[in-house]
């Protein structure tokens, strides 16, 4: 255990015992975070470790216990709802049971994502959580060489741990959400780096639906290098300027839709009369935009909390969910309509 230098010396777990009012065993367990104190008890714990100052030396810890209490998270980026949702109630979940979140950002760069790793394993985390299914090469080497506890999230994999949900059948219904709208002429607004397997299904799933109608997504109205707001903005000007422009647009996700309705504004066009556009994930504020957003929602806070679930029965030896899918809902407002008049 660690003690801290205070003004009249270190702070022992003695010292922590006795204004507590407490054994040391009962300090012990407080601190390594044991659910067989009395509430009581450990409140007093926790009060004196506050006004004494004492913290726990993890170093030590992990010596006695082989356990370091920490536990890893690499992801693409914290610049929206898409990740930041999920982290906050995965940091929750395995805060409450008395681990540290590590966190990397991989900038959706597989390279970058297995430096990460490597970085956290050389910490000693305990468990890890990934995006996605595809990675560098090497990345899997390295984590079962560690055998060191890791689920996947945002996708499906029969083989590995993983939370996430159907990309490709969220990306059909919302194409078939438009085509039923009369729609025929489409455009697509996404990131896809190639370790970017969730757009990747996505678009499968929407040339699925169009192929269906007999249609097809021209290349010129994929849009596949758009991350921010702005670059929706811009992607928007190009599909609009092409021979025959898009009367419907899928973004990858609502901030890039947020960007797109921007664009179409700036072009005075009116939202859904004359252009209709659609998001993905239902962030917080897509409801609430002068045209409410129609999107897929996707219960990204329960992504985070079924991942540290698993996590946290595996470290314990407890039976573990390794699949599990999260339901999707196309959520339909104010931002698709039929399609233009006088495109009919």
């Amino acid at each position: 255990m660690s003690e801290k230098q205070n003004g009249s010396g270190r702070v022992s777990l003695e010292d922590v015992a006795r204004l507590s009012g407490v054994s040391t065993a009962t300090v012990s367990r407080v601190l390594n975070g044991s659910d067989t104190v009395k509430a009581k008890s450990r409140a007093a714990v926790e009060k004196a470790c506050e006004e004494l100052g004492y913290v726990i030396n993890r170093a030590a810890r992990t010596l006695a216990s082989r356990r370091s209490m920490t536990i890893g998270a690499v992801v693409p980026t914290l610049a929206t709802e898409t990740f930041s949702r999920p982290l906050a109630a995965f940091q929750q979940l395995i805060h409450d049971a008395g681990y540290t979140l590590l966190l990397a950002n991989s900038n959706f760069d597989p390279d970058t994502e297995l430096k990460e790793v490597n970085k956290l394993i050389e910490y000693g985390i305990d468990g890890l959580m990934l995006v996605g299914h595809t990675h560098h090469p090497k990345l899997w080497e390295r984590i079962n060489a560690q055998d060191l506890p890791c689920v996947q999230t945002f996708s499906q994999d029969s083989e590995k741990p993983c939370v996430g949900y159907d990309s490709e059948g969220a990306a059909q219904t919302i194409a078939s959400h438009l085509l039923a709208l009369g729609h025929t002429r489409f455009g697509v607004i996404v990131g896809t780096p190639p370790s970017n397997d969730r757009i990747s299904d996505r678009l499968y799933g929407t040339r699925k639906a169009l192929a269906a109608q007999g249609l097809t997504l021209p290349e010129s109205h994929l849009i596949d290098n758009a991350y921010s707001m702005n670059d929706a903005r811009k992607a928007v000007f190009r599909l609009l300027d092409s021979p025959e422009p898009p009367t419907a647009i899928i973004c990858g996700n609502d901030l890039l839709a947020f960007g797109a309705m921007r664009a179409a504004s700036e072009r005075y066009l009116r939202i859904p009369n004359d252009i209709s556009i659609v998001g993905f994930n239902d962030y917080e504020y897509a409801e609430h935009l002068e045209h409410p957003l129609t999107t897929m929602r996707v219960d990204l806070a329960s992504i985070g909390t079924h991942a540290a679930e698993y996590l946290l029965a595996t470290l314990n030896n407890q039976p573990a969910q390794r699949h599990t899918l999260i339901k999707t809902e196309l959520i339909v407002r104010g931002s698709s309509g039929s399609v233009p008049r006088q495109e009919r």
